[in-house]
């Protein structure tokens, strides 16, 4: 047999130079999909996501609430207060007793008084509470919650009012959204 051809048949491997382009371009196409999927926005639309969802269940309990209390107190509740108890009753974050409508409150995903960032609009943020809140007067209610992923910007304006909130309400007449 010839030397040369048995040294190419015995050497069947990949050099190490091989390798480490292969692995370079892997890293490569690593870090682009990371930068393209972009997990920190990911996270914060799916809390948007649940904070619109529980936003619409705190509606169907306010609903409920005032068909059959329809003289009842003013108030504002933040979902921050009481240590954010999610209780039904008077001891939860609400203040009054809603066990008729729901077993436990919706608390907001991330649920902190300030120092949370939220969108103001498509290019800008804001700092402050991240909570929901319920506020009720004579004219009607409120539910106002903040969103964080820039993808959800439009939402902001498509409630009906220009503000940094997302709101649910019933009259425009109710309490404006104070979370701080």
């Amino acid at each position: 047999m010839n030397k040369n051809y048995q040294s190419l048949y015995l050497n069947k491997g990949f050099t190490l130079i091989e390798v480490l382009i292969v692995v370079a371009l892997l890293a490569v196409l690593a870090v682009v999909a990371l930068v393209a999927i972009n997990p920190a926005e990911a996270q914060k639309k799916a809390r948007d996501t649940q904070r619109l969802k529980q936003a619409g269940d705190l509606q169907k309990v306010m609903e409920q609430y005032l068909a059959d209390n329809p003289s009842a107190a003013v108030f504002t509740a933040a979902s921050t207060a009481n240590a954010a108890s999610n209780a039904c009753g008077v001891g939860g974050w609400l203040g009054i007793d809603m066990c008729n409508y729901v077993n436990t409150l919706v608390v907001d995903p991330r649920n902190v008084g300030s120092g949370g960032v939220y969108i103001t609009s498509a290019t800008a943020a804001g700092t402050g509470g991240l909570q929901y809140q319920v506020l009720l007067n004579a004219s009607g209610y409120r539910i106002c919650t903040r969103l964080e992923a820039r993808a959800n910007a439009g939402r902001l304006v498509s409630d009906g009012l220009s503000n940094n909130f997302y709101e649910i309400y019933n009259s425009t007449n109710a309490p404006t959204c104070t979370i701080p």
